[in-house]
């Protein structure tokens, strides 16, 4: 079932500009660029309904109602594979509910804009963001986040921890026994993020089989969504996560557990992005394009850094490791739609598992 996380302003007036500096900030406290007849829209609807695959920071809910306190912001919580589903259902039924659609599963959401499920929206913002993080004028990625290894500090020194994904190979080879049941990943069959690492890895990596054949090797415990398998980390069940987002391993080893650890790989790794865009038939369009604003404006960016998100602007402070890949918005991840590929790369997998 879907969580709402709500949060309420208080009514207030907006000032109107071509460009406005936001109502409601401090004195001297950035702005966004923003379209006065998008911010008159907004404050009429009232509200912004989002949809996302993780729990969000308040601390972003409460800045956006502060600045815009007509603007009521209302997250609904998804697994990436409902939610896309929930998009096509409410498109061809004619009673949207989402505005805004926002997640990291990014051949999800570029699917969805190719198919039509999104409308174009040219942002006074989006010139902030790198060309790989923008679709049409209607995809946007608004952070970039290392994917990483994640493991026990208990069980596991810091010396030991594979470093790279040539020294994770060569870990496991050495000493199979010592892996056995003690490696978790996502499960690239049932979980949307699984199955993108599995073909954005093999695609950058040039010994990515070789790497997944000795993960199969261990027989390793895969999941779709990614608390259990930090929890199975943390406890001890399993030694190390392969292909963690950097971001909820960072949060789960400030807030859950101090035994969690994680390494940026140091040979390369990949970057994601939260894609969002506004649906083609939102019941708030003027709202939803004040949020994409918001969240693309160095305001918005800046709330992201302080939830621990990688911010996709420049110079906040909270730039990506050196060695990324980003994985691109745009077509080429509609390849991992295309049936005969995944079925290929899948039966591939199984192929590794069912030797062991």
């Amino acid at each position: 079932m879907p969580r709402e996380v709500k949060r309420r302003g208080v009514a207030a007036g907006l000032g109107a500009a071509v460009l406005i500096s936001l109502a409601g900030c401090a004195p001297g406290s950035p702005g966004q660029a923003t379209r006065a007849a998008d911010v008159r829209a907004a404050e009429r609807e009232g509200e912004v309904v989002v949809y996302i695959n993780n729990d969000v920071h308040q601390r972003l809910v409460e800045d956006f109602e502060r600045r815009f306190p007509k603007v009521k912001l209302r997250f609904v919580v998804l697994t990436a594979r409902d939610m896309q589903m929930r998009v096509i259902e409410e498109a061809s039924s004619g009673k949207p509910v989402a505005d805004v659609v926002w997640t990291s599963a990014m051949d999800a959401q570029v699917k969805l804009i190719n198919d039509g499920y999104a409308q174009t929206y040219r942002s006074p913002e989006a010139g902030n963001l790198p060309a790989w993080a923008r679709w049409r004028d209607q995809g946007f990625g608004m952070t970039s986040e290392p994917i990483v290894f994640v493991y026990n500090r208990r069980l596991l020194e810091d010396r030991e921890a594979p470093r790279s994904h040539a020294a994770l190979l060569a870990a496991l080879r050495a000493d199979p026994e010592r892996w056995r049941g003690k490696v978790a990943m996502y499960d690239p069959e049932r979980s949307g993020m699984g199955f993108l690492y599995l073909s954005s890895n093999t695609q950058f990596y040039p010994d990515a089989w070789a790497l997944y054949d000795a993960i199969a090797a261990t027989g390793p415990r895969t999941y779709v969504p990614g608390r259990p398998m930090l929890d199975r980390v943390a406890s001890g069940e399993h030694l190390l996560a392969y292909d963690m987002n950097g971001s909820y391993a960072d949060w789960y080893a400030r807030n859950r557990s101090p035994d969690i650890g994680y390494i940026v790989p140091e040979d390369y790794h990949l970057s994601i992005s939260r894609v969002a865009f506004i649906t083609r038939a939102a019941r708030h369009p003027g709202a939803a394009r004040v949020f994409l604003d918001y969240l693309m404006s160095e305001a918005g960016q800046r709330r992201l850094l302080e939830a621990r998100l990688t911010p996709i602007r420049p110079g906040l402070g909270g730039a990506s490791p050196p060695g990324g890949r980003p994985i691109r918005v745009g077509p080429a991840l509609l390849a991992n739609f295309d049936q005969g590929r995944r079925a290929e790369l899948l039966a591939r997998w199984r192929g590794a598992t069912a030797e062991r």
